[in-house]
């Protein structure tokens, strides 16, 4: 696990096992809001560790941003009496599926065999949550796109946005909505930021952002142009094959290549909506 900080209150943790999933905390002497877990136990008790000998406030909450295992699998590893927050629709696909996508985790992944899942307790649905915790205030609002439970948490005081996957190198959206996330890219450039907490790979900074965001939504529009194309003209698997990251306008490079695989699912996604049709 790596860790850094993004502002004097705001650390972030970053897995050296999968992904280069992120998870945050911000720190404050009333106590410690945690965004998300990291995947595996062994770094989620790292960061836990980490928190408890920095000597400031308990752990008080911990946030979900949606309910996929990599930034939920250690919920079970904090104490019972730290309240686990959450949209609504996040709490509801855990219960529907977090069970059922851990067993199929588990079937390559021995380091999962420990995990429980802890479904969220406390859940706001309409408008945004506001956590106040000492001098912190953390604005959870709803960006779909990713996943339909997709949320965001953005310090105010800081002006740090905690992303998760609403901001990743490549837009992700199997699990989700094109169109919303595109929609949600667009929500957070309205935000005066000074660094977006990525849900996997590198912090953003002030200089990046606006470049970032632009790019995440060219990347979604080319690539539904490019995907329709291909459907108009009655071609096939091998047609999409060509449709590689890099004529999308996004680097192959990012989470040691990873984004590539992310980019094939979002092609065929896409091929899948438009026809009707799978390809495997």
């Amino acid at each position: 696990m790596r860790r850094e900080r993004v502002s004097d209150d705001i650390y972030v943790f970053t897995s050296e096992l999968y992904a280069q999933v992120t998870a945050s905390a911000v720190v404050t002497r009333e106590g410690i809001v945690v965004i998300d877990t990291l995947p595996f136990p062994i770094e989620t008790r790292e960061m836990i560790e980490y928190l408890r000998a920095l000597g400031q406030g308990p752990i008080k909450y911990l946030v979900n941003t949606h309910w996929h295992g990599d930034h939920t699998n250690g919920n079970y590893l904090f104490d019972d009496n730290i309240e686990v927050v959450c949209h609504r629709r996040c709490q509801q696909l855990m219960e529907e599926l977090g069970q059922d996508a851990l067993n199929e985790s588990r079937e390559n992944t021995p380091l999962l065999d420990e995990v429980i899942i802890r479904v969220p307790d406390i859940v706001f649905d309409e408008g945004d949550l506001v956590l106040h915790v000492g001098s912190k205030s953390i604005e959870m609002t709803l960006t779909p796109g990713h996943t339909l439970d997709s949320t965001v948490a953005y310090v105010r005081e800081d002006k740090v946005l905690l992303a998760a996957d609403t901001v990743m190198p490549v837009p992700y959206f199997v699990w989700g909505s094109r169109q919303e996330f595109k929609n949600s890219l667009k929500l957070l450039k309205e935000y005066n930021l000074e660094s977006i907490v990525q849900g996997h790979g590198e912090v953003l900074l002030r200089g990046e952002i606006p470049a970032s965001l632009e790019s995440s939504i060219r990347y979604l529009e080319l690539l539904e142009q490019k995907v329709s194309e291909v459907v108009e003209k009655g071609r096939g698997k091998d047609a999409l094959e060509k449709l590689t990251i890099d004529r999308c306008g996004k680097s192959r490079i990012p989470l040691n290549g990873l984004v590539q695989d992310l980019h094939r699912a979002n092609v065929f996604a896409i091929f899948d909506e438009l026809t009707g049709n799978k390809i495997e």
